[in-house]
């Protein structure tokens, strides 16, 4: 995957933790909320949605598209984390309109995959320092 270009004066620290990630000019970007449960030495950036998949192959087969929420980097010590956070996107269930969240993150195997976990109302929780969040049909 091509490198991921970060987008300056997009993140706001609002202390303790908590981080709102303003969106990029993708069509579908939208603010996401990330709250990594207690303050650190955490880098958080957000990354640009150009260059991330367009497409993801669905339970029949089918290439369909992606629609992407947000992109955005969680590092500590100049590593990314690998610890359980909780990520808020406004009125998810109505973005995905039926559809499935998508996750992308080159530190994942496979890299672009649906998420599995459970989704509480617009929450969700990663323990990914990398991820792209969209949703797909």
């Amino acid at each position: 995957m091509a490198k991921q270009n970060k987008v300056s004066r997009k993140v706001q620290n609002k202390g303790n933790g908590n981080y709102k990630i303003d969106k990029g000019n993708g069509p579908d970007e939208v603010d996401v909320d990330i709250d990594l449960h207690g303050a650190n030495n955490y880098e958080v950036d957000k990354l640009e949605t150009d260059t991330l998949p367009k497409t993801i192959v669905d339970q029949d087969g089918n290439s369909v598209s992606i629609r992407w929420f947000n992109n955005f980097s969680i590092k500590e010590n100049n590593k990314y984390i690998k610890k359980k956070y909780t990520v808020k996107i406004d009125q998810l269930q109505a973005k995905l309109g039926g559809g499935k969240l998508v996750i992308y993150s080159d530190t994942h195997t496979p890299p672009l995959y649906y998420y599995d976990g459970t989704i509480n109302g617009d929450y969700f929780d990663l323990d990914d320092g990398d991820p792209a969040t969209g949703g797909s049909p």
